[in-house]
């Protein structure tokens, strides 16, 4: 008995470890397979990490290590996928941003067409011109290489110009067009220009510099009479090539706030009961007043000389000259029933300054004549005759250039211009004259009662344009009444 139960116990203690080497085999086998799961799920994070890179960016790479990575990270790569798509969506916006930026760059050739009212005068030499209501500049020289010169709206780059075009009118002598770099210094001219009517003349600059203005001068050498020459330049054309970049354009002028109920049509109130409007009438225009009352002074010999024939006359008066000796001037020529217009306080170049700078020069002299007559709005002679888009906008009265100048403030003697006004005399034309020259005064005491006994009838600019039935609009140019 004592011999089995020890066999018996022998059996148990033997059974008992074959179990215990078996739960130690099954915990063996599991630790490693949780090993490798730790290690690959940190490994697929840090790929998608690198994704964003603007370079790698739908790259291959990627998308292999989300497809390998274990089910039980499939949500951290849904989370993480995003990202790169995110990054590189921003990247087109910011290389295109800019591009519109770019709009005055011309893709193709283009034609840059200039007429008159786009330039700006600069200065010139003995030369009389008058800007036209379309455009145009008609010119008049009396010698030799007398030149007006005119400013472009913004300078052009020449190594990309293809050629340069006038459309022009000059049938008596040749003119000679110039251009003129930034520092207005020459850098082309051709002398060729002479015409046979309107024509267009091309020409050829080889240039790599900026060109900023123009110039046009009278060149004939075989002319023997140079105040018959005349000329029309109606305008320039730069022709530039594919690449050009124009830069900014021109500054729009800013307008001068006016009043709503303002139609713009000048209140024309005038008188115009003696004028007989079947005979021809010509305007008399005289700048640069007051000089005084003296009995010996022009401008009352002026006003004399038109008086005594019944004629009436516009006087444009420049207001920094205005003082209480000559404001008198005025007075009896406002009483008389002569016009009386508005020549600026300080007789600048308009087309220089800034709008307020225009309106407070055209303002300050209104004001010296609104105290001496009571009116409040007056006809503008710009001075120079110089007007430009800035100046048209600015600028809230008619203006008024001419079509016959007479030439007095050139040194034109009284015979001079007797004959000027009397070949060039059309109806409704409008007259240059200065009340400040002895060859004029003298001219007028001659004209006057010779152009009556002709049937002429001479009036105030306000008159003629009321005569005839015309309009006269603020910020507009008129040089006579068509």
């Amino acid at each position: 008995m004592k011999k089995r139960m020890i066999a018996l116990l022998s059996v148990l203690c033997l059974m008992t470890g074959c179990f215990s080497a078996c739960g130690k085999t099954e915990k063996t086998d599991t630790t490693p397979t949780a090993e490798p799961t730790a290690t690959v799920a940190p490994e697929v994070d840090s790929e998608l990490t690198q994704a964003p890179s603007s370079d790698d960016s739908g790259d291959g790479p990627t998308t292999p290590a989300a497809t390998e990575a274990p089910s039980s990270t499939a949500e951290p790569v849904a989370t993480e996928t995003p990202v790169p798509t995110a990054t590189p969506a921003p990247e087109p916006t910011a290389t295109t941003a800019p591009e519109p930026t770019k709009a005055a760059e011309v893709s193709g050739p283009t034609d840059l067409v200039y007429d008159f009212n786009d330039l700006t005068y600069n200065t010139s030499y003995g030369t009389t011109y008058a800007v036209q209501d379309d455009g145009s500049i008609s010119l008049q020289y009396e010698k030799i290489y007398q030149e007006i010169k005119l400013e472009l709206p913004q300078p052009l780059d020449m190594s990309y110009c293809t050629g340069v075009t006038v459309k022009m009118k000059s049938e008596i002598g040749n003119l000679a067009v110039k251009l003129y770099d930034e520092s207005f210094a020459e850098v082309f001219v051709t002398y060729d220009g002479k015409t046979t009517g309107i024509a267009e003349k091309n020409l050829s600059p080889v240039l790599t510099t900026k060109v900023a203005g123009i110039g046009i001068m009278a060149c004939d050498n075989d002319l023997t009479d140079y105040s018959l020459f005349d000329a029309t330049v109606y305008s320039v054309t730069f022709h530039m090539k594919e690449g050009f970049d124009s830069g900014k354009p021109a500054p729009t002028p800013t307008p001068i706030p006016t009043d709503p109920n303002d139609t713009g049509i000048w209140e024309n109130n005038t008188d115009i009961s003696w004028i007989d409007t079947s005979k021809p009438m010509i305007a008399f225009t005289f700048d640069d007043g007051p000089i005084g009352t003296a009995n010996t002074a022009t401008s009352i010999r002026i006003q004399d000389a038109l008086t005594a024939s019944g004629q009436h006359a516009t006087f444009f008066y420049w207001g920094s000259r205005i003082n209480a000796t000559n404001e008198a001037e005025i007075k009896r020529a406002y009483d008389l029933g002569f016009e009386i217009g508005n020549h600026t306080y300080s007789h600048p170049n308009l087309t220089t300054l800034t709008p307020e700078k225009i309106l407070e020069n055209v303002s300050k002299c209104a004001e010296k004549l609104t105290a001496i007559t009571g009116l409040e709005h007056f006809l503008v002679r710009p001075p120079y005759l110089a007007t430009n888009p800035t100046v048209k906008s600015t600028v809230r009265e008619p203006m008024i250039n001419c079509s016959i100048d007479s030439q007095d403030w050139n040194g034109a003697t009284t015979e001079q211009i007797i004959n000027t006004i009397t070949t060039q005399k059309r109806d409704g034309a409008i007259v240059l004259m200065h009340e400040n020259y002895t060859s004029t005064a003298a001219a007028v005491e001659t004209l006057v009662p010779q152009l009556v006994a002709e049937g002429w009838q001479i009036v105030s600019v306000s008159e003629l344009f009321k005569a005839k039935g015309l309009d006269l609009l603020d910020g507009q140019v008129y040089s006579n009444a068509k």
